[in-house]
């Protein structure tokens, strides 16, 4: 009998699990609480639920009698499935530990315990506004005035902001907030950093880091999503292996042991390794797919073999130069057409545009937003820097 696998989430960034387990003569049901969304029409069958309503979910999981679930590309639903797979006996990661990776307070608070890089911060709710001059101070004082704010719980970049202006403050945590499931927002010091921003794949088997693929992420002026990611890293091996032994030693800490994850980080100008955050799932922007092309390695089959239980292959097959790009758009209108200049048609391997003419689009202010996004491969790393980096320069998103 075919294995039945649940898939948490249903959009057009979420179909290649869907996808490779259709091909691989598995069942698929799919739980996601926006019934438009394509993996709905892909799956064998469909339920119109939130990826977060954690009981209806497992009930949707005993009806279907699944062997398997998966959150592929999102936060908001790994601690669902880590709950659902610990409620029916399933192959997956303590709940507990997905809870601390997937809330950034408490993730503060497990570097903070034992002693890891972590900036000041400050967790607030609706109701630590009432006095929005004693805000201002605790901010102030506790964590600085260069500051950013995020929602505990959210994910592709949604209510993120960088404040310059403490009179942007209050409207920002207010908006992250309103962003956060469980309606709070943190609020940190903004970290010096060596050159880019470190984003990036890796996978876990029985508690060990089996495989790892780190890039530079990009962000464009006046964005506060990122826009591309550049494999591999520019950064040292020998930093690279400290920021590896940082990974492995949060994930002892919460006791994670197997499937992908998705992380960012930086490196200060002194050496240190912050990390930013783990997701406990692939990440967005369509970088498993990149990773696939770059190494060989498809942390997609991976991830939908493992949380059957069974042996996965993570053996790199070639390292070539890839990355992500987000088609996006600065400004709110109609889309008429994306058009690519020769210099960046050329390294184009893989185009996904998730709107087409006629479709309205808004400014890009998280990764939903996106008009679509591309896998591009280049024959040297200086292209492939100075293109990512200026990709404005070559694409042309024409709007009536």
């Amino acid at each position: 009998m075919s294995k039945t696998i649940l898939f948490l989430g249903a959009s057009p960034q979420q179909l290649a699990p869907i996808d490779y387990a259709r091909a691989a003569g598995y069942r698929t049901v799919t739980c996601d609480n926006r019934p438009g969304n394509p993996g709905h029409r892909l799956a064998h069958a469909s339920y119109n639920v939130s990826t977060t309503a954690m009981d209806e979910v497992l009930r949707v999981a005993e009806r279907e009698r699944i062997d398997a679930v998966v959150s592929f590309g999102s936060d908001v639903g790994a601690p669902t499935a880590a709950f659902v797979a610990e409620r029916l006996g399933l192959p997956g990661n303590p709940l507990d530990g997905v809870r601390t990776l997937t809330d950034k307070g408490r993730f503060r608070a497990l570097q903070a315990e034992c002693g890891r890089f972590h900036p000041r911060h400050l967790t607030l709710a609706a109701g630590d506004l009432s006095d929005p001059r004693r805000v201002q101070e605790r901010v102030r004082a506790e964590v600085g005035t260069k500051v950013i704010v995020k929602p505990v719980d959210a994910s592709g970049a949604k209510g993120v902001r960088k404040i310059a202006d403490p009179a942007e403050l209050l409207p920002a945590i207010r908006a992250a907030i309103g962003f956060s499931a469980s309606g709070r927002a943190i609020v940190e010091t903004v970290i010096d950093q060596l050159g880019y921003q470190i984003c990036g794949e890796g996978f876990l088997r029985d508690g060990r880091i089996a495989f790892h693929a780190f890039a530079n992420e990009h962000f464009h002026p006046g964005i506060h999503v990122p826009v591309g990611e550049s494999f591999p890293s520019v950064f040292d091996p020998r930093l690279i292996g400290k920021a590896v032994d940082e990974l492995q030693f949060l994930f002892g800490q919460t006791g994670l042991r197997q499937g992908p994850f998705n992380f960012d980080l930086i490196f200060t100008p002194e050496g240190e390794v912050f990390v930013i955050e783990i997701g406990p799932r692939n990440g967005g922007n369509r970088m498993p797919e990149a990773i696939l092309y770059g190494t060989g390695v498809d942390t997609i089959a991976a991830t939908v073999e493992i949380a059957l239980g069974r042996p996965v292959d993570l053996a790199r097959r070639h390292d070539y130069l890839c990355s992500t790009y987000s088609v996006y758009s600065d400004a709110p209108g109609i889309l008429q057409a994306v058009l690519y200049d020769p210099h960046v048609r050329r390294r184009i391997v893989d185009e996904r545009l998730f709107l087409g003419p006629g479709d309205p689009v808004e400014r890009f202010e998280m990764g939903s937003l996106m008009i679509g996004n591309l896998i591009l491969t280049f024959d040297t790393y200086v292209d492939m820097i100075e293109t990512i980096d200026r990709m404005k320069d070559h694409i042309t998103v024409s709007l009536v």
